[in-house]
């Protein structure tokens, strides 16, 4: 039915009838009125049917390893609003720099899409710390430590150089680079460090005709280092004492000289005890460190055989344990070697 019809008919009802000057001006209105509503409908209709079929879709910029600025740029000229953050990075060279972003380039994604941006804060350490009169172990625990989570970006170069000095053994005199100098990459840390002063000569005591097992007990307390070797023994001699010494006793010599025992074989292996030699060859140590040789039941029980200060070298340590026992050699607390005792 057509506009003009039904107004037409509405106008019957109107006050002063169709003819009249007031029933046009109220035609008129209600027209207006209708067409109105018919604009906003439609107009509601197109902007639905807009939503439906979305924003322009755009391609996300590669940003990664631009500076701040550009990478904000780059990604305003596509219609992409940044969400930044900031972390700590490896590489130094990279503090101002975007380090990472989500979604991964070459995203298709709609204008107006948030894209994370990661800014490197720089590295975790951007200098050379000061070292001097720090103990050299417990800088090399901080530098591994330090560098756990990101590239390092500071190691240091092997072999250490150490010398005697007044300075407890262990301390850092030294170091290059220089406290302050900005690291820009890996750097090698050059270290002087102390061996501690110069000692005077020591005297052997006399083990000869000891107990193995007590001159054991007795070299680590004094920390000697010793070698022992099993020989048959000779008439008169007891098994499982020591028979002789090299350098004798009485002897001064330089401490960290090795003491060589030599003792007479014991009775021998009986059903629940094997007797023999613990031997291992430790690197030569610069500084003296911190030995302890142990014994672990089958049952996982450990005990103690002996603790001592050693300059690394050869060992030979004389045992006397049931077999199934494992005899564990440990530096610093940090297991070396282990040797599980047979039946002769």
């Amino acid at each position: 039915m057509k506009i003009s019809a039904i107004s037409e008919r509405f106008s019957r009802f109107l006050p002063g009838g169709p003819d009249t000057e007031e029933g046009r001006w109220i035609r008129i209105l209600v027209l207006a009125g209708i067409a109105t509503v018919a604009l906003l409908v439609l107009t509601g209709f197109s902007a639905f049917f807009i939503a439906l079929q979305g924003t322009e879709q755009t391609m996300i910029p590669d940003v990664r390893n631009t500076e701040l600025v550009d990478a904000l740029i780059r990604l305003q000229e596509k219609e992409l609003y940044p969400r930044l953050q900031v972390r700590y990075s490896s590489d130094p060279t990279l503090k101002g720099k975007v380090i990472d972003q989500r979604p991964s380039p070459g995203t298709l994604v709609k204008a107006g899409k948030r894209i994370t941006v990661v800014v490197s804060k720089g590295a975790i350490v951007d200098q050379v710390e000061d070292f001097v009169g720090r103990e050299f172990d417990e800088v090399r625990v901080h530098l591994q430590t330090l560098f756990t989570t990101y590239k390092p970006l500071l190691k240091i170069k092997e072999p250490v150089t150490y010398v005697f000095n007044e300075a407890p053994p262990g301390t850092i005199l030294e170091q290059k680079p220089a406290a302050g100098t900005e690291l820009t990459g890996l750097t090698d840390l050059v270290l002087v460090v102390s061996r501690g002063p110069e000692t005077d000569k020591l005297k052997y005591a006399s083990y000869v005709g000891v107990d193995y097992v007590q001159a054991v007990s007795l070299l680590a307390r004094d920390d000697v280092p010793f070698v022992f070797s099993v020989v048959a023994p000779g008439p008169g001699q007891s098994r499982g004492f020591v028979v002789e010494q090299n350098p004798p006793p009485g002897t001064e010599a330089e401490q960290g000289m090795r003491l060589e025992l030599k003792i007479t074989a014991p009775a021998g292996s009986s059903g629940n005890q094997a007797f023999g030699l613990f031997e291992y060859a430790l690197p030569v140590y610069p500084v003296w460190v911190d030995m302890k040789f142990e014994a672990v039941n089958t049952s996982g029980d450990r005990k103690t055989l002996f603790m001592m200060k050693h300059p690394g070298g050869p060992v030979a340590i004389p045992y006397y344990q049931e077999p199934g026992t494992t005899l564990v050699l440990s530096i610093f607390d940090r297991e070396v070697i282990r040797h599980l005792v047979a039946v002769n």
